[in-house]
């Protein structure tokens, strides 16, 4: 097991192992009568209970390394990898916590319009416009894909009030929104204060 221990000079607080941790399953309890008695093996049994006690205990609390709202920072920010949510540097412990919670919710939305609002307007943004030149094409009957004339470019323009003065942070609401929308998709971001 884990605990969090708060650092002197107040950053953000690293975990470690507990000392003394004792393992729920002594090996000494599973070694065969005439090992047991051993006194060198008893010790190299307790050593490896102590090695192996974090593991357990790590396995036995997964279920709250797996809740962003339980779980440690770092593991908070490892989910977010697995859930495709685009945690920024710039956030509080909240925001990234929140946000891995709504990934989830925000997955089904992905690409649209209701994606990227619901991620930039409550921490990033006070207001925003997107215009979206995106249409589909459709065909009912068989063609040749070669015949087929070039797509336009599709691109959303977002106008953006951010809630920051910082110089360089409509550059990273643009690397944000850039991670909600399709690949081929160009994303402009203006200022409109």
């Amino acid at each position: 097991m884990t605990v969090s221990v708060p650092l002197l000079d107040g950053r953000t607080p690293h975990r470690g192992a507990i000392p003394g941790l004792a393992s729920p399953f002594p090996l000494v309890n599973f070694t065969p009568g005439m090992l047991a008695d051993d006194a060198l093996v008893q010790l190299l049994l307790e050593a490896l209970d102590e090695v192996l006690a974090p593991a357990i205990s790590t396995l036995d609390c997964m279920d709250a390394y797996l809740d962003p709202d339980l779980a440690p920072i770092d593991m908070v920010k490892y989910l977010a990898s697995w859930l495709l949510a685009e945690v920024d540097d710039e956030w509080d412990e909240g925001a990234v916590r929140r946000d891995v919670r709504q990934a989830h919710a925000r997955a089904k939305w992905a690409g649209t319009s209701r994606a990227i609002r619901e991620r930039l307007v409550p921490d990033e943004v006070e207001s925003l416009e997107i215009v979206d030149s995106g249409s589909t094409t459709a065909s009912l009957t068989p063609t040749d894909p070669s015949q087929w004339e070039d797509p336009p470019a599709v691109e959303v323009t977002m106008r953006v009030r951010p809630r920051r003065s910082e110089a360089n942070e409509v550059k990273r609401i643009e690397r944000l929104a850039r991670g909600l929308v399709p690949a081929h998709v160009t994303v402009t971001v203006v200022d409109s204060r």
